[in-house]
């Protein structure tokens, strides 16, 4: 019975809409138990429709992962000295201060070890490690919220990752479909901001987040078609006829993002041997009919929309299945968030 099954929810808290995806292990298999969906006007909404939320959504557990983002998240990506695992975490903690814009007792902090750094002579004293750095007080604050809501967090983590954690699953779920050393950037583009992480063998090398998303690209329409701003908004969502007209008014905010996340790709190219070969695309803003071809022509990249669900089993009786394909490309982050099933 599912019952007996380990479940837990992917909580991806956005600014404009908040997706919930409840994933539920048996063995080998991952099954979406449960799925729901609300739109919400900012943090101020955020009590009020997660209630309903969870209320209305026939979720089985009241477990979940949820994740933090924006200017209170830091990436970092600097050079150590060879250590095992459990040593870079306390030697983090030292080492920290010297990358961070913060208080070190005011975040909380993570590493991970990317690669060696291996010299002309073939030694390799050094290894490259990703910091991440996020403020307590928005992890706590976010926790407790859920914890007052009734329901029980199991991880707090970041949107970046959780975008690595739902492309590693796809992978599980298909293996043998990536080639040895095989580079992918995965781009979700949010409401406010847009994620990056690019992967290699399922590794993460690369994490960013730019300031930029589907809100720029409505505020263009609205500047465009002189229109209020919730008239603007359902316009991008179906421009029908007028196509042509809103891709002209997105088009300088998709060159701007475009160009910003090719900025990352040379980046990571840069300091590690190798390039991006495919981008996976995700997030609300996807959902227009030419984003697609128009980043493909910036990326100058094989670029495609991508559907983390798939592969996932359904429970067809407790989940609404044409609601969770319409929505699929939106849910990276929250099957990211609900893979780690322990």
């Amino acid at each position: 019975m599912l019952k007996q099954r380990k479940s837990i929810v992917g909580l991806d808290i956005g600014s404009s809409s908040i997706k919930a995806v409840e994933i539920t292990q048996d063995k080998y298999d991952f099954i979406i138990t449960a799925f729901a969906q609300v739109e919400v006007a900012g943090e101020q909404g955020w009590r009020d429709a997660l209630s309903d939320l969870f209320r209305t959504g026939n979720f089985r557990t009241k477990r979940v992962s949820t994740a933090v983002s924006g200017k209170s998240v830091i990436f970092r990506f600097i050079d150590m000295v060879q250590m095992t695992d459990d040593n870079l975490l306390n030697a983090i903690q030292f080492e920290a201060d010297k990358y961070i814009p913060f208080e070190i007792d005011d975040v909380e902090l993570d590493a991970q070890k990317l690669m060696d750094i291996v010299h002309e002579d073939g030694t390799s004293e050094e290894m490259k490690v990703l910091l991440v750095a996020a403020k307590k007080a928005i992890v706590e604050d976010q926790a407790e919220m859920l914890v007052d809501l009734g329901l029980q967090p199991s991880s707090v983590g970041v949107d970046s990752f959780a975008l690595g954690n739902a492309y590693e699953l796809n992978d599980i779920l298909s293996p043998g479909l990536q080639e040895s050393d095989y580079t992918v950037a995965l781009v979700d583009i949010g409401f406010q901001k847009s994620s990056i992480n690019i992967m290699r063998n399922n590794v993460t090398h690369f994490a960013r987040e730019v300031a930029m998303g589907g809100q720029d690209m409505t505020n263009a329409i609205t500047r465009r078609f002189g229109l209020e701003a919730y008239e603007a908004e359902a316009l991008k969502r179906d421009p029908q006829d007028q196509i042509m007209e809103v891709q002209d008014a997105v088009y300088p905010v998709l060159d701007d993002l475009g160009n910003e996340i090719n900025l990352s790709f040379d980046f990571f190219e840069n300091q590690f041997d190798g390039e991006v070969q495919e981008v996976y695309l995700s997030g609300g803003s996807v959902l227009l009919p030419f984003l697609e071809e128009t980043l493909e022509k910036i990326f100058e990249k094989r670029t495609r929309v991508w559907n983390p669900i798939e592969g996932l089993k359904v429970k067809a009786d407790n989940v609404d299945i044409d609601a969770l394909n319409q929505s699929a490309p939106q849910l990276a982050v929250a099957v990211g968030l609900a893979s780690a099933v322990d």
